[in-house]
């Protein structure tokens, strides 16, 4: 059986990883706190950055939480707010393991493969079941 091309891999872990992460935070921004709309822009907002952080960060439950289209793309993230929300949600400790773990992406840049997207994808599946 051919194993499937690690893009649709990446898409459908994606789908799966900001299904849950929506179950979980609701509809509320976690930088401005203001209440999303249906229709209105629900986006899964990185706290270290998308394009800079890593496979391992960039599906890591703790450092995407919901942002309004607005705070995630106009204002880049709202990186200020955005820290003080976590500190709020998730406390000073792991914020700092955050930090640290993408200090240890720059060092090492680990790659995935095609199990990586294929472990994550039943991970946040089960954790959308359960929820």
């Amino acid at each position: 059986m051919k194993k499937p091309a690690l893009s649709t891999l990446r898409n459908k872990l994606w789908k799966v990883f900001t299904d849950y992460i929506k179950q979980r935070d609701g509809r509320v921004c976690i930088t401005c706190r203001k209440i999303i709309q249906p229709g209105k822009g629900l986006h899964s907002g990185h706290f270290i950055n998308s394009k800079i952080c890593g496979y391992d960060l960039r599906y890591d439950e703790y450092n995407v939480n919901v942002q309004c289209f607005f705070c995630n793309r106009n204002l880049g993230g709202c990186g200020a707010l955005y820290y003080v929300a976590m500190v709020e949600k998730y406390g000073q400790e792991k914020v700092n393991e955050l930090i640290e773990r993408y200090k240890m992406h720059l060092k090492n840049r680990e790659v995935w493969v095609a199990q990586n997207y294929i472990d994550k994808i039943e991970y946040f599946k089960n954790k959308l079941k359960k929820a």
